[in-house]
């Protein structure tokens, strides 16, 4: 009998338990917010895949949009960089340093999570050329001179 409480108990407190990753989901919304929303262009993120320490959030901002790709370092999100369609190739995420199951698995959430945009969104992320190294105060650099993407 005990076993079946236990058991039940779980249940319980996994179903009335937030999704997972939703803290990470809304921490990354916030630092993109706080980096690039502004009153004559707001910022819309939606959606944002996450993979242990690596997540991918999609952006879009009047009629430009992009991705970004971010890092949790010492249990806080950083944007690494910001790109177009490479950063849908799980081998372009290889090359930023994920292992290459985390990036199979990332590129996979991002395909499945993207479904649901519309084709000119899809577009509008697509147009994003090369690839931008952000900072920490949301400053932006290519991250070769060429602003080629990622080899």
């Amino acid at each position: 009998m005990d076993r079946r409480r236990a058991g039940l108990a779980i249940l319980i407190a996994m179903l009335g338990a937030p999704a997972q990753g939703a803290d990470d989901v809304a921490a990354i919304r916030r630092l993109l917010a706080d980096l690039f929303d502004k009153p004559e262009a707001p910022l819309t993120v939606e959606p944002v895949v996450i993979e242990q320490d690596a997540a991918i959030a999609d952006w879009s901002q009047g009629e430009l949009g992009g991705r970004a790709f971010l890092k949790r370092k010492d249990g806080a999100w950083e944007v690494a960089l910001c790109g177009g369609d490479a950063l849908r190739q799980s081998a372009s995420l290889e090359k930023l340093g994920l292992a290459r199951p985390r990036a199979e698995a990332l590129a996979a959430s991002l395909a499945k999570a993207e479904r649901g945009l519309s084709p000119a969104l899809l577009e509008r992320m697509a147009k994003f050329d090369g690839v931008v190294a952000v900072d920490a105060a949301g400053g932006h650099s290519p991250v070769d001179p060429h602003h080629k993407p990622i080899p």
